[in-house]
């Protein structure tokens, strides 16, 4: 429907052979009249995904959905480890891995580029180190540090201090977070917990000194365990938690900021339509553009806090997490 109408606006506006070389630029088949090209060569991307159902598939119907026609084309690569296409993964310009198996197995079942999705920084950093000097590039799940201290703010505006909660994956956060609680107008009191026995002492640390406790997705700190182990030391404390998925505001934390695995499609269709080549979206980390907030109602409630509706706390982090 848009291509139709673009194009009876260019049979109207130009003649026949500008027309013509016009169309062609907007189908990525010939340079822009500015020189550049629309898409300079549609790739062909090879989708593996971790397993065959859940939150894999998800995205990929949603990336399906998002992708422009006829700008690069996806296929099925199958599910890692149990019916991926080899010969696939061998030919294909890009492999778009869904998942950290399936990351994994793109780079030791094929030498072209990979990136991955659905995956944290802390597998990015696992995966680069097991297969260095390959072609891997990510769109991480973990928000942008400043993303989580904006929701604070939104939610908090008086606070200012708020313990950070790190474990041995997530200290590869630690120097990002001098400059993302600066830009928040926050102190940053963080402890890294490196194991299970460290959690309490920590947490009774950070929250009697804190207005809020901000623990990042961590293999130690974010598992079931540990999760229950802050929410009960926080309401103990009456201090407010402020996690990265909405299972995790469901369980008892106030507020989160997470993306969805049809934000990542979205953010993964916008990175195919800006990127001519493989090389462009590899060897680079992307972090999540869109977002959404979960609050959990009850427990604003119990801590006598009044919480803004989740619209205008997105509209809110936006613009700087400033009311």
């Amino acid at each position: 429907m848009v291509t139709s109408v673009i194009r009876a606006l260019v049979s109207r506006l130009l003649p026949g052979c500008q027309r013509v070389a016009l169309v062609l630029a907007m189908l990525g088949l010939l340079p822009g009249p500015d020189g550049f090209s629309v898409q300079a060569q549609a790739m062909e991307v090879a989708v593996l995904l971790s397993e065959a159902e859940g939150r894999g598939q998800r995205f990929a119907e949603a990336l399906d959905a998002a992708l422009a026609p006829g700008m690069h084309r996806l296929v099925a690569a199958g599910v890692a480890g149990v019916q991926a296409d080899a010969a696939l993964l061998g030919r294909a310009d890009l492999v778009l891995a869904v998942g950290q198996a399936a990351a994994e197995h793109a780079l030791r079942a094929s030498a072209q580029p990979v990136l991955a999705v659905l995956v944290g920084l802390r597998d990015v950093d696992r995966l680069n180190g097991a297969h260095p000097g390959r072609g891997l590039g990510a769109l991480v799940l973990d928000q942008p540090l400043e993303r989580h201290l904006r929701l604070v703010r939104a939610v908090l505006p008086d606070a200012k201090r708020v313990g950070v909660l790190l474990g041995p994956d997530s200290v590869l956060q630690l120097p990002g977070l001098p400059g993302a609680a600066d830009a928040c107008q926050l102190q940053a009191d963080v402890h890294e917990v490196r194991q299970p026995a460290d959690l309490v002492p920590a947490l009774d640390h950070l929250l009697f000194a804190g207005d809020a406790l901000l623990p990042l997705p961590d293999g130690l700190v974010s598992g079931p365990a540990a999760a229950r182990t802050i929410l009960l030391t926080s309401y103990r404390h009456r201090r407010p938690v402020f996690a990265h998925s909405a299972a995790y505001v469901t369980a008892g934390a106030l507020a989160a900021v997470f993306s969805t695995p049809e934000h990542v499609a979205m953010d993964v269709a916008d990175l195919l339509a800006g990127a001519a080549e493989p090389s462009a979206m590899v060897r680079k980390i992307h972090p999540p553009r869109r977002f959404d907030v979960a609050v959990n109602r009850a427990v604003a409630r119990a801590l006598g806090l009044v919480v803004a509706d989740e619209k205008a706390l997105r509209e809110r982090i936006a613009n700087g997490g400033e009311q």
